[in-house]
């Protein structure tokens, strides 16, 4: 039975600018010649809706208005898969069900004018597969024309699980709100997925975002992907925040990094959690005009990968400890929370410096002329400067000289940190004795 509600509210914007696509962009979705199990296929073409449904009377409605299509199904035993392909600038796919289902993304482009391009209003798991060579995007223009007892809060909407896999590329347009939002989980195996415009958060969730694969690119107002109920875990993948709004990660409970490759530009706070914020694995970049990485209630710990962090603001700050055990990290900022030194087991040592300006070299030598530090600043301090670095190439009870200026040859370069590279030149600034597991040289904020 189609399920259909009446009351409709008035057309509704939360933001005024609207960004589209390029046509370019949306001229060419590479449609494949695939063979799907227990499908349902959508076609949109020359302002038509072309759909083969063969469950039509065993459990399976699908009602087309203009390009509006909405399905409805009773099934309770079968995973259906839904194909969805071709063009409309005037459509969009809802979905009503109790049963898990597959959304086959074969090369399709839904622009919707008064709501979500896709809206699932089904608490089940939805598996999403982005067909491998397709380019698929969503769009809405701004305007939500919402129904009563239903919420549709994101460009791609869903009430229940998101899995994302395929390697497709998919890319959204959110001018109402979230460009993709779930209430309940979201989880990236592959694909590659670009938020070109959210108008609030790029990744809205709420009982947990994971991120085991695949690219993700963000372009948001508000937050670069935020998790109101749960945790945040990447495992793999890459993921870039370009320039959010807010906080590149937001989660309300613990945030965890075992690998990947993240880099995050943020006008708010880099990383941000309530609860715990750890750092196993990857490659991290922060460059955040707040604070760098937050954990408002609970503690950070750093224990392995290679993190890079600039911030405006405060680099590192927590409500309970803060302890590095292993790994790579560089962090600069106009203060930091001081580490908790019987927590740590990896030599790190705590500079209070000033007046550096965007793109001056520093480095950290020992008595032998070895190179342990070659760090390019992404910005200028033109007061206080608290740097925060540890790595495996500090020795205890070993002497060593910090160099500000010079210049840097040679090596592999991730967001101003050199592996590998020879600096020359500078002038020593200080220099410091690793007596201690955590050295701190100066007063540091």
């Amino acid at each position: 039975m189609l399920v259909m509600f009446s009351v409709v509210s008035c057309l509704k914007t939360i933001d005024d600018e609207v960004i589209l696509p390029d046509k370019n962009e949306i001229s060419n979705t590479n449609t494949q010649d695939i063979t799907v199990p227990f499908a349902v296929n959508i076609r949109f073409s020359d302002g038509q809706t072309f759909v083969n449904n063969p469950f039509e009377g065993k459990g399976i409605t699908v009602s087309v208005n203009r390009q509006d299509v909405t399905i409805s199904s009773t099934i309770m035993d079968t995973e259906i898969n839904y194909v969805l392909s071709g063009v409309t600038t005037s459509g969009s796919v809802k979905i009503y069900g109790d049963y898990r289902i597959g959304l086959v993304l074969n090369g399709v482009i839904i622009q919707n004018p008064t709501g979500a391009a896709i809206n699932i209003q089904s608490s089940k798991r939805v598996s999403v597969t982005l067909v491998d060579n397709t380019s698929n995007c969503l769009i809405d223009e701004g305007k939500f024309q919402m129904t009563s007892d239903e919420r549709m809060n994101g460009t791609l909407y869903s009430e229940g699980q998101l899995i994302f896999n395929g390697s497709g590329s998919l890319s959204v347009y959110g001018n109402y709100g979230h460009a993709i939002c779930v209430r309940d989980y979201i989880r990236i195996n592959s694909g590659n997925i670009t938020v070109n415009h959210a108008t609030s958060n790029a990744i809205h969730c709420r009982d947990y975002f994971e991120m085991n694969g695949g690219n993700l690119l963000i372009n948001a107002k508000l937050n670069g992907v935020e998790c109101t109920g749960g945790y945040v875990v990447i495992y793999g993948g890459t993921i870039k925040v370009n320039n959010s709004g807010r906080k590149g990660f937001r989660s309300y409970e613990n945030l965890t990094i075992y690998g990947g490759k993240i880099e995050i530009e943020s006008r708010d706070d880099g990383i941000s959690a309530n609860g715990n914020i750890a750092v196993t694995g990857g490659e991290i970049y922060c460059f955040s005009n707040k604070k760098g990485t937050v954990s408002n209630e609970g503690s950070i710990v750093i224990s392995g990968g290679l993190f890079v962090s600039s911030s405006a603001k405060s680099v590192f700050e927590c409500a309970k400890k803060f302890s590095i055990t292993g790994g790579t990290a560089i962090g600069v900022g106009n203060a930091t929370v001081t580490l908790s030194a019987s927590e740590c087991t990896q030599q790190t040592v705590i500079w209070d410096a000033s007046k550096f300006t965007s793109g001056q070299l520093m480095s950290i030598k020992s008595s032998d002329n070895s190179e342990i530090l070659t760090f390019v600043l992404p910005r200028a301090y033109s007061g206080n400067m608290a740097l925060v670095y540890t790595s495996p190439l500090l020795q205890a009870n070993t002497s060593y000289t910090i160099y500000k200026g010079g210049s840097v040859s040679g090596g592999t370069n991730f967001h101003g940190f050199y592996s590998n590279a020879v600096s020359s030149g500078g002038t020593a600034a200080a220099t410091f004795t690793t007596s201690s597991m955590v050295t701190v040289v100066g007063i540091i904020l």
